[in-house]
This record gives structure tokens, sequence and C-alpha cells, in this order.
């Protein structure tokens, strides 16, 4: 059985953080789930990295639980004219089953909406993977659509939920 949900908070992104995030982007399962095409090498990375301070699309974040880095969140897309983002999420399998992905959600969400006055949130997520459907829902999302057979595994192609999240506090 998995441990309770402790101390998941959002860390800015730094070197510490690479390695793993590398590990998390090449492994096969979670790269199906994030719908990834390419292994990605350790150069490519390191410029990937580099890239992220220079970006006024995306913000970057590491999960930790405790000390313990479990995942990524980010925005991406971001449009400071519409007021809105995409979600993009990944987390360690250990780390998939014990709420820390809404509550990293939750806690973007707070930044999207709290300090940049965003107006709407939303995400992507594959139909094969009910986990992160619920994650978002848990958080606050509704699902607003369906994108059929939107995305092709490598097998078939798949549908794909679009998710959001409107802030109401924002006029």
């Amino acid at each position: 059985m998995s441990a309770p949900l402790s101390g998941v908070k959002l860390v800015p992104f730094g070197r510490q953080h690479l390695a793993q995030t590398l590990q998390w982007t090449n492994d096969p399962e979670l790269a199906r789930l994030m719908d990834r095409q390419h292994r990605v090498t350790a150069d490519e990375h390191e410029r990937w990295f580099i890239s992220l301070s220079s970006r006024g699309d995306t913000i970057f974040f590491a999960i930790e639980d405790g000390a313990r880095h479990i995942g990524n969140v980010w925005l991406a897309d971001i449009n400071s004219h519409h007021r809105k983002a995409e979600v993009r999420i990944v987390l360690a399998p250990d780390a998939a089953s014990r709420g820390c992905g809404s509550r990293a959600i939750e806690l973007i969400v707070a930044q999207a909406f709290g300090h940049m006055n965003l107006h709407r949130l939303y995400a992507f997520v594959l139909a094969f993977n009910p986990r992160a459907r619920r994650a978002f829902e848990k958080a606050g999302f509704t699902l607003e659509g369906t994108l059929r057979e939107d995305r092709f595994d490598g097998a078939r192609l798949v549908d794909a939920f679009v998710l959001g999240r409107i802030n109401n506090a924002v006029e």
C-alpha cells in the first residue's frame, strides 16, 4: 500500500530535477500516457532545460513530497491576451495513486488564477488514462468535450478528452 499523501508542494524546476525528469521522459509507459513519440537524449534535455528560463509561454515546476521529487507540472502555451494556458503533469508511477496529482494540479491552478490572473485552464487527457482524468476532475476541472480518434498511439487512433476550469473570481 502507498504511503499517505503528505507535504506535496511545487518548487522551481532546477538542475537537481533534470536526471529524474529525463528518466521519466524516456520511460515507455509514461511516454505513452503523455503522447510522446521519441526518446530524448541527454544533450536535447540539457538544451531544453537551458531554454526554460527564456520562455514566456511556459512555467515549469517540480512536484516534491517532502524532499522527494515525484513529478513535474507546468503551464504551457500561456496566452496572456486570452488569459488561458494548458496544464500538463507527469508523476512518478509510485506517486500516481496517492492524490499527489490532483494536489499538484490544485497548486498550479492557485498559481495561474491567483498570481497570473489567468481566466481559463485546460488539459488534454488520452482516453486510456482514466487516472489522469480523475486527478483533473478532483482538482475542479470538468469535461468539456471529446476529440474523437484524435491521437495515434502507435497501434490505433484514440480519443482525447478536453477538460477545463474557469476562474470564476475573475471578471
